[in-house]
């Protein structure tokens, strides 16, 4: 008896654990210097065919401007945190001098909510509302709707034209064709996190429940 009720704890507490802040994503978790890639995906939502495709226009980028971009995924932050607040202590971080040519684009997959941050010789090509437009009409736009691909994308693609001197090109259209990729989306992420839990809680329930029952019909005879 004793036995199941410490299996029926266990269960009980590796889900509510799984479930708690650790999960959270802290600044000081992140590398301390900027990653050799321009794209951190650490929150595993884009196919390793668009961070490569990003990864070599943000290159080309570089070496034609001086111009660097940096993009961040997160699965999620503290508790009180924002991905304002967050983009700007990794701006910081990562670029203690200032970092006059560097961008750096924060997306937070759980609350679908984004920053973005630029350096003193970035802002007079990139103006607030430029960027705002960026973050709000190209970027998650088409997070809110489970299309990071093409959102990071259109947002390099835009963010390219901008900072090389071109007219701004705008957000994309309206009816923007997704783009596939090898990895679960937002909606099949929580719907697997979902199944998972009714799971948990079934299997709690029986580690509980019938180890009485066998214990109720033992005393019974």
């Amino acid at each position: 008896m004793r036995h199941w009720l410490w299996v029926g704890a266990l269960v009980l507490w590796l889900w509510l654990g799984g479930m708690g802040p650790a999960q959270a994503t802290a600044v000081t978790d992140l590398p301390a210097t900027p990653p050799a890639s321009w794209v951190f995906d650490e929150a595993d939502v884009f196919s390793p065919s668009t961070v490569n495709q990003v990864n070599r226009t943000l290159t080309q980028l570089s070496q034609d401007t001086g111009f660097q971009v940096h993009v961040v995924s997160l699965r999620r932050l503290d508790y009180g945190e924002t991905a304002s607040s967050f983009g700007e202590k990794l701006f910081q971080r990562w670029f203690p001098d200032g970092g006059a040519k560097q961008v750096l684009l924060t997306l937070v997959a759980r609350t679908a909510t984004a920053d973005l941050q630029a350096g003193s010789e970035v802002i007079p090509l990139l103006p607030s509302a430029t960027a705002l437009s960026i973050v709000e009409d190209t970027l998650l736009k088409l997070v809110r709707r489970d299309v990071y691909n093409q959102a990071l994308v259109d947002t390099v693609t835009r963010l390219q034209a901008v900072l090389s001197g071109q007219p701004d090109p705008g957000p994309p259209p309206e009816d923007v064709e997704r783009i596939e990729g090898n990895f679960a989306t937002a909606a099949e992420t929580r719907q697997t996190k979902d199944i998972s839990t009714a799971v948990v809680v079934v299997l709690l329930i029986l580690a509980t429940v019938i180890p009485m029952v066998t214990y109720y019909w033992y005393v019974q005879r």
